[in-house]
């Protein structure tokens, strides 16, 4: 028979993972959304995009420039992440920023489909690929931290961890990333 703790625990970790899927879809509907109604106003974008996917792939590919650049990107989101954990906005913050990234997928899916039709599905999944597969759980793993275990402290070896998964997923976008566009591009 199982403890009362063990079964408290799996529920609150599937409302946990509920909670963050159902405001990921809002979000990604509502990005969804938003490209539809101002589709003409990024009808030229996807010429664009895949010009510059080119010009990277025909020139020297500098693999220290490209990991600074995906440090930066997705830096600035994992530091704040971070830095509002430990404020008030712990209990706001990582809904908001599952909303917002549901919003930009969700614009981002459309914005490849009606620009490439149905090639486009496969584009925007090779945009999300390799890096997303370490950051969503990473993401998940933080959230569940900061939300759920707001008593327990956090020994030296998860900041650690954290921050070497963090890199390893930066490291794979800029040594994986671009060859992956360019091949389905």
């Amino acid at each position: 028979m199982q403890n009362r703790e063990s079964i408290k625990s799996r529920t609150g970790m599937t409302g946990f993972l509920q909670k963050f899927a159902l405001f990921f879809l809002i979000g990604f509907f509502c990005g969804a959304l938003l490209y539809y109604i101002f589709q003409n106003s990024f009808g030229e974008l996807i010429a664009q995009m895949e010009k510059n996917v080119q010009e990277w792939g025909s020139g020297e590919r500098q693999p220290g420039y490209e990991f600074l650049r995906s440090l930066w990107i997705h830096g600035k989101y994992f530091l704040l992440l971070w830095l509002l954990s430990v404020s008030r906005a712990a209990q706001w913050y990582p809904q908001v920023f599952t909303l917002y990234t549901g919003l930009r997928q969700g614009f981002l899916a459309l914005f490849f489909i009606f620009g490439r039709g149905a090639a486009g599905i496969l584009v925007y999944l090779a945009g999300l690929f390799p890096q997303n597969l370490i950051l969503l759980p990473l993401y998940l793993f933080c959230f569940y931290r900061i939300t759920q275990d707001r008593q327990r402290r956090h020994p030296v070896a998860v900041y650690v961890l954290v921050t070497v998964v963090f890199l390893a997923a930066c490291l794979s976008e800029a040594r994986f990333h671009l060859p992956i566009m360019e091949a389905v591009l």
